[in-house]
This record gives C-alpha cells, structure tokens and sequence, in this order.
C-alpha cells in the first residue's frame, strides 16, 4: 500500500506502476509514481518535489534525486 498521497497538497503526482486494490493503491511494480512541483526558482520547485516524496511510503520505496537539472 502506498501511504501519503492525500498529505501532497502542492505539485502533481503522476501514476505509473500502481494498480488499485480494495480501495487502496498499492505498488504494482517499475517505476511507480512521478512528482512534479512547480515554483518561482527550480530551487524551490525541487525542494517541493523531495518534500513530497518525503510523503509518501511504501515497501521498497526509493527515488532519484538527479532528475530535471538539465533544464537549466
């Protein structure tokens, strides 16, 4: 089961491997779930996106922290 999801106010959440399984979402494999902030820096817009992935919970989870710099 992935927990948190409600707690995430500011940003989008994007699923990918997650399926829905008596009423909750659980992990359904792969790459599971994709953050997206967006704020006045990409500074910000990052510190948004960790924190949302501070949010969320679930067995196995881990995340990458060098997407998204070659955009500068």
């Amino acid at each position: 089961m992935i927990s948190g999801l409600g707690d995430i106010k500011e940003g989008l959440v994007f699923h990918a491997g997650t399926a829905e399984q008596d009423g909750q979402i659980v992990t359904a494999g792969g790459r599971v779930i994709a953050l997206t902030s967006m704020a006045s820096t990409m500074q910000a817009a990052l510190a948004l996106s960790n924190h949302n992935a501070n949010l969320l919970q679930f067995d196995g989870k881990y995340f990458r922290r060098d997407i998204g710099f070659d955009l500068q």
